[in-house]
């Protein structure tokens, strides 16, 4: 059982406590964030205690999502219940962030009291839960960064389209601006560790199909994937093997086998129709890995000066194209000072004494390009920099790519037979959190 639950900004700023049992500590939230803080990179455990207080938490789109408690309660359910109320603010808010959650601030306030009770996760099922919930959410429109294409129209729309609360499903039901209309994304994240000669000694892709529907009635989806997708067999020179996967507890897999199909009556808000798994070695996925960072020490005349050059290649085609691209690289610790020198405008690049680590940030890289980053670094002392530079890791986003080859086929939705056209819009996104070269 849980005591109390706080949302937290990452200024540390409380928008939502509620208390659940008597014995709640004051000041928790302030408790809460200065232990956070006190880890390097604030980068703290999801679970930790102070004194005889147990913090439980969860990070989503800047937010913190806490839980508090003096008993002995597993961690796992709490952490999952952590995630679900994050989901259903959402569903029902449209947007997870922190204006949404002050201007919807009573519809939030309304969850919470339906979702726990006394300490007491009870109903985290965002279909059942629209028959509590009266407030009419506020709906806000969330800055455009990406284009999501269309299966069979060639239109697009803004990245924002989904993010609309599902309550207001119920409010447009029968007017004239009313829609049926699905939206899919075919999430990949890449792990990825490649060796000093730039060869790929470890990858793995963790995958995800993620839907939100705006419906009329009660429809039955059915989804085409891969004809040779094979699971947790040895891989072939054709196929697409999958390591493991699952499937939410809706799906039909009565066609899968066969025909690879999936079948499901979509549920109310977002949710996720397949989690699957995949690993292989340097070239065993269908295509490519996006990127590649290479680095050169040029030695002076000098011990104490060096220049270092990085070079970042796309091994993306020319109509790809990668966003939100951030490289860091930690220096030797006898750095005193780093200058850089950009081969092309656009980009931005900070340096942090402490940490000796260098962040450069590349807001767009088109396919087969290159770029490169001059590092002029200055040492106290003496410094081999060819043996005592770190490793260079990497963060970004590819849209309409997937390294393993998965692809949407079709997008059927029918009801009673009678096959419908609602509009259908697909995404494929490659992501990473740890893309890091040995050097």
């Amino acid at each position: 059982m849980i005591s109390e639950l706080f949302i937290l900004t990452s200024r540390g700023d409380a928008i939502v406590s509620k208390n659940y049992r008597p014995d709640v500590v004051r000041g928790t939230a302030e408790i809460f964030f200065r232990k956070v803080k006190s880890y390097e990179n604030g980068k703290a455990p999801p679970v930790f205690a102070v004194e005889d207080l147990h913090f439980l938490h969860i990070k989503r789109n800047k937010l913190y999502f806490v839980c508090t408690t003096k008993f002995n309660v597993s961690p796992a359910m709490v952490l999952e219940l952590l995630h679900r109320v994050s989901s259903l603010i959402k569903d029902y808010c449209g947007v997870l962030s922190e204006e949404s959650i002050r201007v919807n601030f009573v519809l939030v306030y309304e969850l919470l009291d339906e979702v726990i009770d006394f300490g007491y996760g009870q109903n985290t099922a965002t279909e059942s839960l629209r028959q509590c919930i009266y407030k009419d959410p506020i709906s806000i429109t969330p800055p455009e960064q990406t284009s999501i294409r269309g299966i069979q129209q060639q239109k697009k729309k803004p990245s924002s389209a989904p993010n609309r609360p599902i309550l207001l499903k119920r409010k447009i039901r029968g007017s004239k601006d009313s829609k049926n209309e699905v939206y899919l994304d075919l999430l990949e994240r890449l792990t990825v560790l490649f060796d000093n000669k730039g060869n790929a000694i470890r990858s793995e892709i963790d995958g995800a199909i993620q839907m939100k529907c705006f419906l009329h009635g009660h429809p039955t989806i059915s989804i085409g994937l891969n004809d040779d997708l094979m699971i947790g067999k040895e891989r072939g020179l054709y196929g697409l093997v999958l390591d493991d996967c699952n499937f939410h507890e809706n799906v039909n897999l009565d066609k899968f086998e066969d025909k690879k199909q999936l079948q499901f009556q979509p549920p109310d808000g977002e949710f996720t129709v397949m989690n699957y798994r995949i690993t292989g070695e340097s070239g065993g996925f269908a295509h490519p890995l996006p990127f590649r960072v290479s680095s050169v020490v040029e030695e002076g005349s000098s011990t104490e000066r060096r220049d270092v050059l990085l070079k970042l290649d796309s091994e993306l085609t020319r109509k790809g194209y990668g966003t939100n691209i951030v490289i860091k690289a930690t220096l030797p610790k006898t750095t005193i000072g780093c200058g850089h020198e950009f081969g092309t405008s656009g980009h931005k690049f900070s340096f942090n004494k402490e940490d000796k680590v260098v962040t450069w940030t590349i807001p767009r890289l088109t396919g087969s390009a290159s770029v490169y980053l001059r590092l002029k670094l200055s040492f106290e002392s003496q410094s081999q920099i060819s043996k005592e530079l770190s490793s260079i890791s990497m963060e970004f986003e590819v849209p309409m790519y997937v390294c393993s080859g998965m692809n949407i086929k079709f997008l059927h939705v029918t009801e009673r037979g009678h096959n419908l056209s609602p509009f259908r819009w697909v995404r494929y996104i490659t992501y990473t959190d740890s893309y890091v070269f040995r050097q």
